[in-house]
């Protein structure tokens, strides 16, 4: 079993959390901004073209950088969807199976609106309550399509319901 994290920037990601996984050996991929909680990420992934133009910072990491479509710097990730595009977190939870992970320790996907270092004010955008009811269903699709991929959601409070839910120190 390869075992890796994916951490997403909800308001529960903590970098003592991270350094927590890390210490266990664990890889750990950064979602967005959860780059800045994980500086050894194995790698950074982000959907978003302008959030890659808003953090210059992260495309300077020595991990590898993925996105969805093309943006000079990074890898190009298709998550195969419905939809021309997924949200970072389902990114992430494909780019950790591509590097053959067979179990995802989900952290930071709290899916209530708004990150760790709160709502974006730098013209990103926040995700309004439709967008995230979207992501939950990209989620969902992505489980199904990938059913022999384990994924446990170690997120306390999390509104993602397609995962089974755990601690990050009972997963320890």
């Amino acid at each position: 079993m390869a075992r890796w994290a994916v951490m997403c920037p909800g308001p529960s990601a903590s970098a003592a959390d991270a350094e927590r996984i890390h210490a266990a050996g664990i890889p750990i991929g950064a979602v967005g901004c959860a780059y800045q909680l994980a500086p050894f990420a194995s790698f950074v992934a982000s959907s978003d073209a302008a959030w890659w133009k808003r953090y210059p910072d992260a495309m300077a990491m020595a991990c590898p950088k993925y996105a969805m479509h093309p943006v000079g710097g990074t890898g190009r990730i298709k998550v195969p969807t419905p939809w021309a595009v997924c949200n970072s977190g389902v990114l992430g939870l494909e780019c950790a199976k591509q590097q053959g992970a067979t179990e995802i320790l989900l952290m930071g996907a709290d899916m209530h609106g708004t990150h760790f270092f709160g709502p974006y004010d730098n013209g990103l955008t926040n995700t309004n309550e439709k967008k995230r009811k979207t992501h939950a269903r990209q989620y969902e699709q992505w489980a199904r399509a990938n059913a022999a991929v384990r994924v446990i959601n170690i997120t306390p409070g999390s509104a993602l319901t397609c995962f089974p839910m755990s601690t990050i120190e009972a997963e320890l």
